[in-house]
């Protein structure tokens, strides 16, 4: 006789009975996958506070870094600066080694603040100090300060050279001293063709681009005359047009009238002791145009255009309001009446 007590085995779809095994592993598996999910996510959990602490440890370290590295940098630019500002009256040298030192200091102060410090100021002051007084080593005194200032431009210029355009053109200083003569000047790669003309016989043009922060390529079109020289100071008089941004293929015109396109036009000087990344003219879009002179003797003068976003501007030249107005709002315009 059967035992009525037990209860039959639950049917399966097809009317057979489940097999106990089944109900087992369901019972087992909620509570290993359970066990599974909470060890990944302790694990994963535990991952992520060991990166937050490997970050605010390295950025605590970067810090302190920094912070010894501006102290350091303080008090060598107090002490170099020192050589400019006061003579102690007991030490008994010559004008010639004053120089020598200030040469020195100026050297010191090019390699570490170039960026964030105008030192033209200081140049121009040792340059003529240095032509106060007949000495027989003038020459070698000016072409020592003057190599100096050259090596921080040319360094200036690489940088700004990673991320936009730098193009170097050469002419005749001598015709420069003929009256009623002009002197153009020849450059290289980026110069716009123009059959019309030879090189050295007129006004050339350059087409220069550079990559912006969105990805995009402005290019713009620059003209630059020289339509003087100062001997005595060791500077050249230039007039530079610059276009507004267009497309490559305008670019790319030498009939493009640059009149009705220009952004910019304006007469300045430039010599030897102006440095590019103080020394530049504002574009819009947050671009900058700058001029430098990297050579400069009686028969052959050579000028640099640069063309470059104002992020490699110098650290001391701040953003207008309204440049920062319109990245924060994505170049978007302003509503009007506001």
């Amino acid at each position: 006789m059967s035992d009525m007590s037990q209860p039959p085995a639950p049917l399966q779809e097809d009317g057979s009975k489940a097999r106990p095994w089944i109900e087992l592993a369901k019972v087992l598996t909620l509570p290993l996958v359970t066990l599974v999910l909470g060890y990944w996510f302790n694990a994963s959990l535990n991952e992520r506070q060991q990166m937050d602490t490997n970050t605010r440890l390295y950025i605590e370290m970067q810090g302190r870094r920094e912070e010894a590295d501006s102290n350091l940098r303080k008090d060598m630019f107090n002490s170099i600066l020192q050589t400019f500002m006061t003579r102690d009256p007991a030490l008994r040298i010559t004008s010639e080694e004053v120089i020598r030192q200030q040469t020195l200091s100026l050297e010191l102060l090019a390699a570490n603040f170039h960026e964030s410090l105008d030192i033209a100021p200081l140049f121009k002051d040792v340059e003529r100090r240095i032509g106060l007084e007949q000495r027989s080593t003038n020459t070698e005194l000016r072409q020592r300060l003057e190599s100096v200032a050259i090596q921080v431009i040319e360094r200036q210029l690489t940088t700004m050279a990673d991320v936009g355009s730098v193009e170097r053109g050469d002419g005749m200083a001598s015709k420069l001293n003929e009256p009623g003569s002009a002197t153009y000047l020849i450059f290289g790669a980026r110069t716009v063709a123009n059959p019309a003309m030879n090189p050295g016989e007129g006004t050339s043009r350059l087409c220069l681009s550079m990559k912006s922060d969105d990805g995009s390529t402005h290019h713009r079109q620059f003209t630059l005359d020289v339509t003087g020289l100062d001997e005595r100071q060791r500077e050249v008089m230039v007039r530079l047009v610059v276009t507004k941004p267009i497309t490559n293929e305008q670019c790319q015109q030498a009939a493009l009238d640059i009149v009705a396109n220009r952004e910019v036009d304006t007469n300045f000087s430039v010599g030897l002791f102006d440095f590019p990344m103080i020394d530049n003219t504002r574009l819009s879009d947050n671009q900058r145009a700058a001029v430098s002179l990297v050579a400069l003797t009686p028969n052959v003068l050579s000028l640099k255009v640069a063309y470059f976003p104002s992020s490699r501007a110098s650290l001391k030249d701040k953003p207008y309001y309204e440049e920062m107005t319109r990245q924060l709002v994505g170049g978007r315009p302003q509503p009007a009446g506001k």
